[in-house]
């Protein structure tokens, strides 16, 4: 077998966490493999000489965004196998297609409405909506982009900016600041956010090429929660849980990074459907974010996304099977997981 690893080396000068841990499954595991630029102009004939590719789309990468999918879907037309491949990635970072999925196969999701037409938006704001509601951008990651509307005023706000000039999709840098700063608990935090500073610039930098968004309004209901929300991945047979605290003064746990483990509040109800969901939508790897309604304790999907912070879900130490039984597992490696998909 041999393996091409996606890496443009022009727009970004260092290779990813996740590019040297594919090189290292590599090695372990004796397969042949190349570190490829996909988007040089041959790439297909090039890819021809593989039997495999990985590609980590990045979502403020415009680029990634316009033809990764094409490119990989591509791939697989020809005979290869690709991670993430066309049911792991056509919804990537766009939430109203995720909405529009989990519908279509009943998942446990927040009540949700789209609008691409203003006076309707604002005739269902006005005489239908009950406040507070959240109002999302069609892409986006780490609460960017989400804001809680709490009346009909900032929703006609809102909706006015929506289809008129729209909102810039990028990350907001005081935001970001702000909320790791509210999060940071210890000084090992702290010092591996500020070599990620680099990082950040360089997608800021990026996503600042980003069309802006406009003309559709998307909404879900608010979901009180117990002050934290949980990243469900489900990957193979194995369910790793990952709790995470709201920040101070927020409503948003998603991006602060303050990140802990409780296996006790996952439940029966949340294992299921996750399960479930994988297996319908025929998914390789998918992070779900869970968040438990306070009055009904029942878990509810409000995003999901094949890409999260592999790092984290490894430090876990564990997993849930399909039949709810946990097993402590140090070396647990979601990188370790994709090869077995690919591999096999």
């Amino acid at each position: 077998m041999k393996i091409a690893i996606h890496q443009n080396e022009k727009m970004f000068k260092h290779s990813s966490q996740i590019v040297d841990d594919c090189i290292k499954q590599c090695v372990k595991r004796n397969i042949k493999y190349k570190i490829v630029n996909c988007y040089d102009t041959n790439i297909l004939e090039t890819l021809r000489e593989f039997d495999a590719v990985i590609w980590t789309i990045q979502n403020y990468v415009k680029a990634d965004m316009l033809e990764a999918r094409s490119i990989l879907n591509s791939a697989q037309k020809i005979g290869l196998r690709v991670f993430p491949d066309f049911n792991t990635s056509w919804h990537f970072d766009d939430k109203i297609a995720e909405m529009y999925l989990l519908q279509a196969i009943n998942a446990p999701i927040p009540k949700s409405w789209v609008f691409y037409f203003k006076d309707e938006c604002i005739e269902w704001l006005k005489n239908e909506a009950k406040y507070p509601i959240v109002a999302k951008l069609r892409c986006g990651s780490g609460a960017n982009n989400v804001k809680l509307l709490k009346n009909f005023k900032e929703a006609k706000k809102y909706t006015d900016i929506m289809f008129t000039k729209g909102f810039s999709p990028a990350p907001s840098a005081i935001y970001k600041a702000y909320s790791k700063a509210q999060s940071s608990k210890n000084l090992k935090v702290i010092i591996n956010r500020i070599k990620k500073i680099p990082d950040f610039l360089n997608t800021l930098s990026n996503a600042k090429k980003l069309s802006r968004e406009s003309d559709y309004c998307y909404f879900q209901e608010f979901i009180e929660n117990n002050g934290y929300d949980i990243k469900i991945v489900v990957i193979n047979d194995k369910l790793i849980p990952l709790c995470r605290n709201i920040r101070k003064g927020d409503w948003r746990a998603s991006g602060g990074g303050d990140c802990y483990t409780d296996i006790s509040m996952v439940t029966e109800q949340i294992r299921k459907s996750a399960f479930d969901t994988f297996d319908k939508c025929g998914f390789q790897c998918i992070g779900f974010d869970y968040v438990v309604d306070k009055n009904t304790n029942e878990g509810k999907i409000i995003e999901m996304c094949y890409g999260f912070d592999f790092q984290a879900l490894s430090d876990v130490g564990g997993y849930f099977d399909r039949h709810g039984n946990w097993h402590k597992d140090s070396t647990l490696s979601i990188v370790n997981e994709i090869f077995e998909t690919l591999v096999k």
